[in-house]
């Protein structure tokens, strides 16, 4: 199931990986080169995970001293009295994976998901210090199950399915900020063999601590969202006939434009329903799709390659994808339909009510914006 940004992310990871190479331990996970490959994507995308809520005053973060309050740009780190920070909410997480991926050039390791949320506007955390230091635009939601981090251009870096307690939700919306750490070594998933019992505070502390000595521990205070997150986060791709019209469509979540002026940028305009038919949409501009074997990619075409992106799925390998994809290339456009709720697909709806999943389609339809976009070149177009 693909996610709306996953392409960004997987062109950012591999920029940020170039020229690392997988340690010879990954090189051991069985397949051929290119299944390695996609095995080290997948894992790098992976955005579920463990995560705790805490607060700054946990014996994790070591005894009361000095708190990072800015780093001005010759270096010099000014700090607050301990006693002049509040306790403030914290949560933690922690990918369930760690890849260490090492540069020909220096023989040094990184791990690439470490050096892209830090450029993109967290702060590592080294042994010594605790910088709580704000990241532009990013955001920490609640969903209906879940905590969710979002970064400036609403992707996702991390998810986990957890219900934080009442006492904890209420002191986050006081503050209205919450500190959030990422990292592979924050004391939060149990290691292999240990029990809650034995899992003990001081093993905790020395995973964090090893965490920061190792470089792989950043931070960030980002903006706190109490109010439920209840936008669609989910591409669904439609074959031909799909609403009466002779086009493949992608249905796409309307966050993937909001950073970008929102869809009317693009010349996508409100979706008009005739009885269970989309009328007439006007033809993108500065608009395009690209779509390879994988992925269904929608790009600025006027510029540079490294900036042209707007939104990406990458499509799960099965038989659907192959023949929507190629009905997208005989028809050489696709219907772009952008929206908030989530639009009904997939094999559950067999169990569904039909009456009621017509309802909700139409309301997802009712609230969307819709162009056509060619694949390619842009070129005159019109669907009517």
């Amino acid at each position: 199931m693909g996610k709306a940004a996953r392409n960004r992310r997987r062109r950012q990871l591999q920029a940020a990986s170039r020229p690392l190479q997988p340690t010879a331990a990954w090189n051991t996970v069985g397949g051929s080169l290119k299944e390695r490959q996609e095995k080290l994507i997948e894992v790098l995308e992976k955005v579920d995970m463990p995560c705790r809520t805490t607060t700054s005053s946990d014996p994790l973060f070591g005894a009361p001293g000095a708190v990072i309050s800015d780093i001005l740009p010759g270096g010099m780190i000014l700090t607050d009295p301990y006693d002049t920070v509040p306790v403030l909410p914290v949560v933690l997480f922690e990918p369930d994976q760690l890849i260490a991926l090492k540069d020909p050039r220096t023989s040094t390791f990184h791990e690439p998901r470490m050096e892209h949320i830090i450029s993109a506007g967290f702060h590592r955390q080294p042994l010594g210090m605790l910088a709580n230091l704000p990241a532009e635009g990013w955001g920490l939601y609640r969903t209906g199950t879940a905590l969710m981090l979002r970064d400036q251009f609403g992707g996702v870096w991390a998810e986990s399915t957890m219900t934080p307690d009442p006492g904890w939700l209420e002191f986050a919306a006081r503050h209205g900020w919450v500190t959030v750490y990422y990292g592979p070594y924050l004391g939060v998933r149990r290691p292999e063999g240990k029990t809650d019992h034995t899992y003990t505070l001081q093993d905790r502390i020395a995973e964090f601590r090893r965490g920061r000595e190792y470089g792989l521990c950043a931070a960030a205070s980002v903006q706190w969202h109490p109010e439920t997150f209840d936008q669609t986060m989910e591409w669904v791709l439609l074959p031909a006939g799909a609403f009466g019209q002779p086009y493949p469509a992608a249905y796409v979540p309307i966050w993937n434009f909001d950073h970008l002026g929102g869809p009317g940028t693009f010349g996508l305009e409100p979706v008009t329903l005739r009885g269970h038919r989309i009328g007439a949409v006007p033809v993108a501009h500065d608009l395009a799709a690209d779509i390879t074997t994988t992925d269904v990619d929608f790009l600025q075409p006027h510029l540079d390659n490294a900036i042209n992106f707007v939104a990406g799925y990458h499509a799960p390998p099965d038989g659907f994808f192959t023949a929507w994809r190629q009905m997208a290339l005989q028809a050489g456009s696709v219907l772009l339909i952008t929206g908030s709720k989530d639009m009904p697909a997939g094999p559950a709806l067999i169990q569904e009510d039909p009456s009621k999943v017509i309802a909700r389609t139409e309301a997802a339809l009712r609230t969307s914006h819709a162009a056509l976009v060619p694949i390619g070149v842009p070129r005159r177009a019109s669907l009517t």
